[in-house]
């Protein structure tokens, strides 16, 4: 309490001696004659009024000048001037103040007055500034620096750092601001201007602040604002109060800014700060903004707005003006957020504040794109980008710490120096907090070391999550793909089966039976495949050698692909030594190691190009080589083609179908066999595989009596599908079948050729671009296709007008519920998993193609009147018959509407619309719109609304005869009968 007292006490002492003091030299200024000494005096009433009265200030000074001039004493005529000016700006008053700072400079230009000719280029670089011209005003402080480097000014020089610093602020040069406030700092500090340090300490907290550093930030404010509590700076702390409202708001405490701000409205109000309330308010909006009250943002943005225009404080102008079209765009005032916008852009282009350019540029471009004016929009974003590229790099952040890192070691150099002379009065308290702090970093280490512990725990912890989840998703993907092997050989199995139960009396055709036996054989190799990566992991599999010719084994192995590589027209190429190479070896090992490398070469290549078996010994090793002239293997994808369940392609519109065993299992047999497999490719130009095999040549019994060489191949050709002729001309209902497994397609097509006429397309892209121009009634897919998926087909037919009325019938390998509901949810009218019965797929392509005749026939009923709802059960569909319905109600009753005119008004070609109404309706559009007039005619007849010309008149015929013709031919009695 004692404490409170004393400085209580010493407060009011020194108030009490200020007041004495102005009114001393008041009374002073009343007693003496106009001279030197009244001017002196006349000026410092000026300097004490400055801030606490600027209006008494200004007369002091006005005074002091006329005295100057009257005594004829140029160098106290400049300090008035200078003085009068400083107090102009002040109050905003700016073009007065240039005014009288250059008449200043003038005079000291003649008298080479060096004291009063740095105040005026300070002064004038200060006005221009606020002026907001930024260009200007670098300018005349820039003069300054070097003139009062001449002089050894080294407050000038610190006065115009520091304005320098304000400058590069404005425009965002973040880097360069930092850099003049340090240097304005270091000469303060040097020469004992505390005030000053004070006021360049609150700058670099401001860019602090603005770089997002806010622990720096406060810890400058609040070493800045104990020197301004020391000379009662009131303007310095009034900038504390608003920089310490910003770090709030850049903190998340907008209550707390907001106190500070108000705070700074009242002091900024006592000092008739214009300028620096302007800036407030704009804080204040800000504030508003960040809630998203945008109402209570406009309305201290545009506060902020007239205290700028009523100064003329371009920059604090520009700002306003931007910060009202951002908010005018959040509340979708367009017209008003691009005319605000754009008036920020055209200040700050003038007065380069680059950061106000900035973003007015990217509210213009928002602006523009809601507009729809894209071209403007993208033309707007570009100079946004390029802007914000050359304002935000992380080069201004590093040098603006470095600048500030290197102005605290001088600092702290100093404070150790003067540490050192009080080191012996202050030993006891250093070997306690020594203690102390030892305490403290014992402490920090364990928690640190328990920390790291906890840390790395966790880590392996989530890396063994991530892997057990990788693993999950790659079994799940093969039981998948495995499912999806299993199930098309099985269904092509199931089907010629299925037949034979339901007509016992036929026999099975050979093409039926050796499709039967690939798909076996197919079935068989994948399980035997499954069975010996599971012997792989429980380590049981071991090698059966025998002897042999291993020349032999391999070309027999090859050759099996000979007719497949015919089939597609593919350069074969089998390169072995046409010799004898006996050895002890596992036949079944090697060959699926062939098979395996082989059957990978043809599926990722497609037809007519080159693939490569070769075969050569020496030295004891075993190399063969596959290669193809396929697709490639990305660069990224190398490292895991051999990993179990990999496929380069794991899509639903893979080229080609696959486990993600196959080179897995042929690694594991390699390495069992002692050898290596290796992979090198390049995106589109192929791929090949090199396999090592140590293999030790024994020599051929003696006993053995023929050792047949000859090559073996595989002469088996593929089933010829069936083949209808070019031009199917029955007058049946037409399907497409979309199915790239060629065996599944042919047993498809068996099961529905006798009823229907039927179309081919091998993946999805060729069949949506066929059923655009065949219009099938009805169209069976596939799910995974190449190019692309059942679904995305499906989606794409139903979301087309022209297609959208076609029934679909998804087929695939994926049983689970999920995928059933996203097949019928993209627009599939049937789903059916392998393996299906032939019998339902024909029950569902027929209850599907009937339901459509019904509507068909439900439409063509003379009795019925046309209801969209009942005709179709696609949306788009339906809302095309309600266009439809809405134009013949609308203009039924001109004779001059026709076709053409439908076209028209539906945006559709003749073709277009006449391929759908066929297809939805099966009459054309001009039986349509005749059907339609007929309809109406009789309902009004049957009302006996009218004499039978008046009615036909009304319906749009202009002909009475062919009216009747009409009539007749579609209800059998005339009109007068009806």
């Amino acid at each position: 309490m004692a404490k409170l007292l004393i400085i209580l006490f010493l407060l009011v002492s020194v108030a009490t001696w200020s007041q004495s003091k102005i009114d001393s030299l008041e009374r002073k200024v009343d007693s003496e004659t106009i001279d030197s000494s009244k001017v002196t005096i006349l000026l410092a009433l000026a300097d004490e009024y400055r801030y606490d009265n600027p209006v008494r200030a200004e007369k002091y000074a006005i005074e002091a000048l006329k005295s100057a001039s009257a005594i004829h004493e140029k160098k106290y005529e400049v300090s008035s001037l200078n003085t009068l000016a400083n107090i102009l700006s002040d109050r905003a008053s700016n073009d007065s103040a240039i005014l009288y700072y250059q008449k200043a400079l003038s005079i000291t230009e003649r008298i080479e007055f060096r004291e009063g000719k740095s105040e005026a280029l300070i002064g004038l670089g200060n006005t221009h500034s606020r002026k907001g011209n930024l260009n200007k005003s670098e300018q005349y402080l820039k003069q300054n620096i070097d003139f009062a480097k001449e002089i050894e000014d080294f407050e000038g020089i610190a006065s115009s750092y520091n304005n320098l610093g304000n400058i590069f602020n404005e425009r965002g040069e973040y880097k360069r601001a930092m850099k003049a406030y340090t240097e304005a700092a270091k000469l303060n500090t040097q020469i004992g201007n505390e005030k000053n340090a004070g006021i360049n300490m609150a700058n670099i907290g401001l860019i602090h602040q603005k770089l997002g550093n806010s622990d720096d930030a406060i810890a400058y404010y609040t070493k800045s604002d104990s020197l301004f509590k020391k000379f009662d700076f009131l303007p310095g702390r009034a900038f504390v109060l608003k920089g310490m409202g910003n770090v709030f708001r850049n903190q998340g405490k907008p209550e707390a800014a907001l106190e500070q701000y108000q705070k700074a409205l009242g002091s900024y109000g006592k000092l008739g700060g214009i300028r620096e309330m302007s800036q407030v308010y704009q804080n204040i909006g800000n504030i508003y903004s960040d809630k998203k009250q945008s109402a209570l943002a406009v309305k201290n943005y545009h506060r902020s707005l007239v205290l700028a225009n009523k100064i003329s404080d371009s920059i604090t102008i520009a700002m306003a003006s931007q910060s009202l079209g951002q908010e005018f765009l959040y509340l979708e005032k367009l017209d008003s957020s691009e005319f605000y916008s754009g008036k920020a852009v055209e200040i700050a282009q003038g007065i380069g504040a680059d950061l106000t350019e900035m973003d007015g540029y990217k509210t213009l471009s928002e602006v523009s794109y809601a507009k729809a004016d894209h071209k403007t929009a993208y033309d707007l974003r570009l100079s946004f980008e390029a802007l914000r590229d050359s304002l935000y790099n992380l080069e201004k952040r590093d040098l603006a710490e470095e600048i500030e890192a290197k102005y605290q070691n001088e600092q702290k150099n100093k404070e150790i120096a003067l540490l050192a002379s009080e080191k012996e009065l202050q030993a006891l308290q250093l070997e306690k907090r020594k203690n102390e702090r030892n305490a403290i970093v014992v402490f920090a280490l364990l928690v640190l070391v328990l920390a790291v512990l906890l840390y790395n725990q966790s880590r392996i912890k989530q890396r063994s999550n991530r892997e057990l989840q990788k693993l999950n998703e790659l079994k799940s993907n093969f039981f998948a793909n495995i499912s999806h092997e299993f199930r098309t050989p099985l269904t092509l199995i199931q089907g010629p089966i299925a037949h034979l139960e339901q007509n016992p009396d036929e026999k099975l055709d050979m093409d039926d039976i050796k499709m039967i036996r690939r798909n076996s054989n197919k079935v068989l190799g994948l399980v035997n495949q499954m069975l010996d990566l599971s012997q792989i992991d429980e380590g049981k599999l071991r090698l059966k050698c025998t002897e042999g010719d291993v020349f032999k084994c391999l070309r027999t192995a090859a050759a099996s692909f000979n007719s497949h590589a015919a089939q597609r027209n593919m350069d074969y190429r089998i390169d072995v030594p046409d010799q004898i190479l006996w050895a002890s070896f596992d036949r079944d090992k090697l060959e699926k190691v062939v098979y395996n490398t082989l059957s990978n070469a043809f599926k990722f290549s497609d037809d007519d190009e080159m693939v490569g078996f070769r075969a050569t010994y020496a030295d004891g090793e075993l190399l063969i080589q596959v290669s193809d002239s396929g697709f490639g293997i990305n660069k990224n994808e190398l490292p895991f083609v051999f990993d179990r369940f990999y496929q380069v392609d794991g899509s639903s519109t893979r080229d080609r179908e696959g486990s993600g065993i196959g080179l897995s299992l042929s690694k594991d047999l390699v390495e069992l066999m002692d050898g290596t497999i290796t992979v090198s490719s390049e995106t589109g130009k192929g791929t090949y595989f090199t396999v090592q095999i140590p293999l030790e040549k024994i020599k051929m019994p003696k006993t053995r009596m023929d050792i047949d060489t000859s090559e073996t191949s595989d002469n088996r050709v593929r089933p010829r599908p069936y083949e209808l002729p070019k031009t199917d001309l029955r007058n049946l209902p037409k399907l497409m079948i979309i199915e790239d497994n060629e065996d599944m397609l042919q047993h498809i097509k068996k099961q529905l050729l006798h009823n229907y006429r039927i179309i081919e397309a091998e993946d999805g892209a060729k069949g949506l671009k066929m059923a655009s121009t065949d219009m099938p009634d009805l169209i069976i897919t596939d799910l995974m296709m190449p190019k692309m998926d059942g679904m995305e087909l499906c989606k794409r037919l139903k979301t087309n007008l022209e297609t959208s009325h076609i029934p679909v019938i998804m087929i695939t390998a994926r049983a689970g519920e999920h995928n059933k509901i996203e097949g019928l949810q993209t627009g599939a009218d049937a789903y059916l998993t392998k393996p299906f019965s032939a019998k339902e797929l024909s029950a569902r392509v027929a209850n599907l193609i009937d339901q459509r005749q019904r509507l068909w026939q439900h439409y063509t009923d003379s009795q019925r009147t046309v209801s969209p709802e009942k005709m179709v059960t696609s949306s788009l569909d339906k809302k095309f018959l309600d266009q439809v319905l809405e134009l013949l109600e609308k203009n039924h009753s001109d004779p001059s509407f026709g076709v053409s005119q439908m076209q028209r008004e539906l945006a559709m070609s003749k073709t277009q619309l006449n391929r759908k109404l066929k297809a939805l309706t099966q009459e054309s559009p001009r039986d349509i719109l005749r059907n339609f007039r007929l309809k109406r005619a009789a309902q009004l007849l049957g009302q006996k609304a009218d004499t039978v010309t008046q009615i036909a008149y009304q319906v749009g015929f202009n002909n009475l005869s062919y009216f009747a013709k009409c009539f007749k031919e579609r209800y059998g009695v005339s009109p007068s009968t009806y």
